[in-house]
């Protein structure tokens, strides 16, 4: 592994000495869309079973009442608020995500900011600055661990996350540069999360866990905590023991730091079905499909989909037997898409799962890898795919998906993403609540104190008061 002077000390450099005024206006933009749908899918993600039983758990506590716990109507501390927030929002696993990131920044980084940002009572454009900085972080530590570490087994959202929400939280504390620097090293030892649990409540724990210790870690080196001040290059430090099974590269981590920002250059994917992003090519594909050729379940054969080899990899349940299995099923998604004609929050039940015509359609879907539809992480994620369906009458179907939609280069229109917002935000908002939200965020950098959207996610009706 190469090594330069200190990974460490020039990202928290950066993060330290970077304002808000070095933001360009794209990021802005590009920030407040994905805040907007991380909002979003928390609300919608707050009606699960896994956030119903995180969200019990906070409010048995007695800590001091500093952060809201959205949608819940009560605050709870910094932390505890970023733990709930960021297990709801990924709790559907319909929240942004990013390659280089190896997984979904949003749904870290934002629960520790406005946590952070509602206890100091921040402007919005510091939450903005924060937010930015923290994707920044992420998107650099993984582009420099590259997909092994991934493939390996670790989450990035956890992983990688976890520091990228360090870093947020210590800018949103104004820590200097060797407190931010302990920031690092405290989350650099709190951070993990096993890829074995994709498909069950632990995987929105990830992400929750990732966004508490962020917190945790800024609040401990504000009083004084110590921790090794290279985290990241050192011997054993995160770098080296996080690897994989290929070496990383520290000097990709700081090549170019704002220069363009990650979230101008490589922008979010948002996602238009709430399930892995792997998942959404072959969807595109499927439903494009059913629509046009009025595609019946009892007159399909067989469904073929060409992706990259390492797509199934990500997708790990092929037979599931609930709905949280089900978003990492290319089986279960190709045949409610088949049976139902769509594939929204309605499709992912444990009652559709296991549905016996869906489990008999799914026997029939089945997996190939064409050399020319790629072998990486990358290629599973933004990467082309094909979709066949084969009738009993031996009529064939077949669709490309280039890009499949969500992508930076097939983005969601702002009628979509409102759509989106709206469509989550009904499960606990009336129409009229969730569009003030979602007015709120849309003019986030004007926001004297962050509070104020605060209090309208505490409940609905809430007020400016």
């Amino acid at each position: 592994m190469k090594s330069i002077t200190s990974t460490t000390q020039i990202m928290a450099d950066f993060a330290v000495n970077t304002g808000y005024e070095a933001l360009p206006y794209t990021a802005v933009e590009i920030a407040k869309i994905s805040i907007i749908d991380g909002v979003g899918v928390c609300l919608a993600g707050s009606q699960s079973s896994a956030s119903k039983i995180i969200a019990d758990y906070v409010s048995e506590g007695n800590s001091k009442p500093e952060a809201t716990v959205i949608s819940r109507g009560y605050k709870t501390s910094a932390s505890e608020a970023a733990l709930a927030n960021g297990t709801m929002m990924h709790a559907l696993d319909y929240d942004d995500c990013a390659e280089a990131f190896l997984g979904h920044p949003t749904t870290v980084i934002l629960p520790a900011v406005l946590a952070l940002g509602e206890s100091n009572r921040i402007s919005g454009k510091e939450a903005l600055l924060a937010y930015i900085l923290g994707y920044e972080v992420g998107n650099k530590i993984g582009l420099g661990m590259g997909p092994a570490h991934y493939d390996v087994g670790w989450h990035g959202t956890a992983t990688v996350g976890t520091l990228a929400a360090a870093v947020a939280a210590a800018k949103v504390l104004k820590l200097n540069v060797q407190k931010t620097r302990m920031a690092m090293g405290i989350a650099a030892s709190l951070a993990a999360g096993l890829r074995q649990n994709f498909g069950t409540m632990t995987k929105p724990l990830h992400a929750g866990n990732a966004a508490r210790n962020g917190v945790f870690a800024a609040l401990l080196a504000q009083k004084g905590f110590t921790a090794d001040p290279g985290i990241l290059e050192g011997s054993f430090g995160y770098a080296r023991v996080f690897k994989g099974a290929a070496e990383p590269n520290l000097e990709e981590m700081t090549k170019n730091l704002g220069a363009p920002f990650e979230i101008v250059s490589v922008p979010p994917i948002i996602k238009l079905y709430p399930s892995c992003r792997a998942t959404a090519g072959c969807i595109d594909a499927i439903l494009y499909l059913v629509n046009q050729h009025a595609i019946k379940a009892e007159d399909v054969a067989e469904v073929e989909c060409r992706t990259s080899s390492h797509t199934p990899q990500i997708l790990i349940h092929p037979r599931p037997q609930t709905a949280l299995e089900g978003k990492f099923s290319i089986q279960y998604c190709m045949a409610i898409a088949i049976v139902d004609k769509e594939v929204g929050l309605g499709q992912f039940t444990d009652h559709k799962v296991q549905s016996p015509k869906i489990q008999e359609l799914i026997k029939k879907v089945k997996f190939v890898h064409p050399p020319e539809m790629g072998y990486t992480m990358a290629d599973s994620l933004r990467g082309r795919v094909e979709v066949v369906v084969r009738l009993n009458n031996g009529t064939e179907f077949s669709r490309l998906v280039k890009v499949a939609k969500g992508d930076p280069e097939n983005p969601l229109t702002k009628k979509e993403m409102e759509s989106k917002f709206l469509d989550c935000a009904r499960l606990v908002f009336s129409r009229q609540d969730a569009k003030r939200c979602l007015d709120k965020i849309s003019t986030l950098e004007r926001m004297k104190d962050i509070s104020t959207l605060m209090r309208v996610l505490n409940s609905p009706g809430g007020g400016d008061n």
